[in-house]
Parts: structure tokens; sequence; C-alpha cells
């Protein structure tokens, strides 16, 4: 019966040490979790190249009543800069592309169309002006795009020539993708509103959760460890002890029932 006792303490021992460690465990991994879920992804800025092209990419016809190749595409290429240009994918997983273009006092009523797969215009892009260039007679536009690969069809008026001229642009990666800190695109897009993008760089912040609430968890992580630790060492040393006790009563107990019983024999 006492060998029996004593082995039922060590295991209600060992059941609150194992309950003691679970517990501490799963707190662990919450706020690990936690602070996990809390960090949000950053936005992507990637350079582009801009890639400008007098026939529809899609068709291969022009569509400029000029119908002439040559003058056509470097027209295209001084209307539509190769570079700078950037997409811009905010939290949300919204599509920004932001391009330059030049020849900005010789031309107006500009309009920018998203192609469909047949070629065909789908989607009128309202844009903005990001930002002028007077000196070099350009300007960088912003518009939101549904799609991180668009092909686009420009229209514009040619002033000196006193007509429409169209022309298409394609987009091509063109550089290293740059993470960056929240961007706010709840404005509305603007024909007359500035916006301004400034690329982060490699040491600018991303938000997320802070040195702070990191450092505390850290902390916390190391108290839960060092408790572990504590635990297992008081779980390990009970056990032991525990052990030793039993094995103890053992002996003696046997030892005095045998005494006992050769006493009542004599």
């Amino acid at each position: 019966m006492e060998i029996s006792a004593a082995i039922r303490k060590v295991d209600i021992r060992t059941r609150l040490i194992s309950s003691l460690l679970a517990t501490v465990m799963f707190f662990a991994v919450l706020t690990v979790v936690t602070i996990s879920a809390a960090s949000p992804a950053g936005a992507e800025l990637r350079p582009m190249q801009a890639v400008p092209s007098y026939v529809n990419p899609i068709t291969n016809l022009i569509e400029d009543t000029g119908q002439n190749m040559a003058l056509g595409q470097a027209m295209s290429e001084d209307l539509i800069k190769k570079h700078p240009a950037e997409m811009l994918i905010d939290l949300e997983g919204t599509v920004f592309f932001t391009f330059r273009m030049g020849l900005v006092e010789e031309t107006a009523n500009l309009a920018i169309e998203l192609l469909g797969d047949d070629g065909q215009a789908i989607e009128s892009l309202p844009f903005s002006i990001v930002e002028e260039f007077p000196e070099d007679n350009e300007r960088d536009i912003r518009i939101n795009i549904p799609t991180e690969d668009p092909i686009l069809r420009i229209s514009l008026v040619a002033t000196p020539m006193g007509r429409e001229v169209i022309c298409f642009a394609t987009f091509a990666e063109y550089g290293e993708v740059v993470e960056i800190p929240v961007v706010d695109t709840s404005e509305t897009i603007d024909d007359d509103a500035a916006i301004t993008i400034v690329e982060a760089s490699p040491d600018d912040e991303i938000v997320g959760v802070s040195d702070e609430a990191r450092d505390n968890v850290l902390m916390f992580l190391a108290v839960a460890a060092g408790i572990l630790l504590v635990l297992a060492g008081i779980g390990a040393y009970s056990l032991l002890k525990k052990k030793k006790e039993a094995e103890g009563v053992n002996p003696r107990a046997v030892d005095s029932k045998a005494d006992d019983s050769k006493s009542a024999d004599r």
C-alpha cells in the first residue's frame, strides 16, 4: 500500500508539472502568433521600363491616321519615355503605374485607355499629374490599373499638327523590387491633384510592430524559457526524490512485516 501511495504521488506531481509546462508553451506560442499577425506586409515598388509602340501590340495595326511607321514610332518614343517608370502595389493590393511623358507643351487632351485581350479598349483610366519638369518639357503621369501587366492606348492632340495622335505603351520590369512603408492611396485621383510618390531607401523603417513591442516579446520568451528550465529542473528533482523515497520505503516495509510475522510465529 505504501508503495502504491508513493507511486501515485509521483504520478500526480508529474501531471502537475506537465500541465504547467503545456500552459507556458501555449501562451508563448500565442504571443508569437499574435505579433506575427499584427505585422502588415510592406507595399512594393517595382522599377519598370515603359515600352512605347506606334502599332497596337495585340492587333499589330496602326490606329493613328498618320500611317507612317518610322515617323510614328519616333513620335511615340518622344511622347512616352522609357524611364523613369514604376509600379506600386499598396497594402490592399491596388496597382498604380507612374510613367513619364514628353512633348507636354505641344500636346493636349490626353486620354488613357486599358486594352483587353482582343486589342480593343475596355476601360478609360483616370490619371493624375505627379510632377512637372518644365525644363525638359516632361511630366510624370500616375494611373490606377486593375492589372500588373497592362497594355495602354494613349491618345492626345498634337497642337502643331492639329490632329489626334494614337500610340500604345506596355511595361517591363527593370531593376529590383523595393519594399516601402505604408502608402496612403485613399485619396481620390483627380486630374488637378499633384500626388508625389517618394521611393523609400533601404534604411527606411517598414511600418509594423515597434522595436519596443519586439523587445517585450523577446523578454517574455526569455522569461518563459527560464521558467520552463526551472520547472523542468524541479520536476526532474522531484521525480528522483520520490523514486528514492519509494525505493527506501519498500525494503523497510517488507522487513518490518517479516519481523512481525516471525514474532507472531514465536
